[in-house]
Parts: structure tokens; C-alpha cells; sequence
């Protein structure tokens, strides 16, 4: 048997260690990281005025409903906003896969609902944000969602 002195061991100890810590970072700097934003920082300087929104929405007599059909999903508005001329959009945010993000206008029909295609969105969990506006206030909404 070969006698190994403690100063080879010692050097091999180091050794190993320094080889895992280059593994380690090589790994670490192929790993996919998504910021929920790329602007976060001007959007959490307005995140008040989406707290204001959010309790503007909350105010309402009913929420935003959402039914999911073969293809599309169907969001229904609350009923004071049929005859109003809406403005604002719907984001869908994945938070696994920023790629994945979807956004749209809202256009509402007669009955105040809007449908959106299925095939923009893959399958999984969505947060689904709306904003919109009236003549003069200003909602938010936020919901999350599984696209089956």
C-alpha cells in the first residue's frame, strides 16, 4: 500500500473544491432567469396608483368572471360597463416564461364580454391582469389562471 503524505491530501482537497466551484458557476450562468419586468423599478414607483385602481375595482358590485369554452376564453364584465366605452388591456403573464407573456386591447362586445383566442396562450398558469378605464376611473384586476 502507497502511503499518501497529508500535504498531497490536502492539495487534492483544494483541488476538488476549487473544480466544484468552477462547476458551479459554469452552471449557474446557463440558467434561465426572468425578471417579472424589465422596467420593475418605474412600475413599483406607480404601484400606488394600482393599489387606488385595485380598490376602485373592489368597489364594484361584481368581479370580472371568466369561463373557458373549446377555444377561447370568454371574460364577462360587470354589467355597469355595458353601455360604456372602455379602454385598457389584458396581460397574461407567465411567470415560468416571460416568452410565453400574451397582451391585448380589450374590445368588448354588446353584452360586455370579450373572447380571446386560446392558441395565443400555451397550456399552464397565467396571471391574468386588467386594466381598464372609463370616461373618468381608472380599474385594476388581477387573477390567476390555468389555461387547460
Amino acid at each position: 500500500m502507497i502511503k499518501v503524505s497529508w500535504g498531497i491530501k490536502i492539495a487534492v482537497l483544494y483541488t476538488s473544491f476549487v473544480a466544484l466551484v468552477v462547476v458551479m458557476v459554469v452552471m449557474s450562468m446557463h440558467q434561465k432567469i426572468d425578471l417579472v419586468s424589465e422596467d420593475y423599478y418605474n412600475k413599483e414607483l406607480a404601484f400606488q396608483n394600482q393599489i387606488d385602481e385595485m380598490k376602485n375595482a373592489n368597489a364594484l358590485t361584481s368581479t370580472i368572471t371568466h369561463a373557458f369554452t373549446n377555444s377561447e376564453l370568454e371574460l364577462q364584465f360587470q354589467p355597469e360597463f355595458k353601455s360604456k366605452k372602455l379602454t385598457g388591456e389584458i396581460v397574461f403573464f407567465r411567470p415560468s416564461d416571460a416568452s410565453k407573456d400574451f397582451k391585448t386591447s380589450i374590445v368588448l362586445n354588446e353584452d360586455g364580454k370579450q373572447k380571446i383566442g386560446l392558441s395565443n396562450l400555451s397550456k399552464g398558469m397565467y396571471k391574468m391582469q386588467i386594466s381598464w378605464k372609463d370616461e373618468k376611473t381608472p380599474y385594476f384586476s388581477e387573477e390567476t389562471i390555468v389555461i387547460p
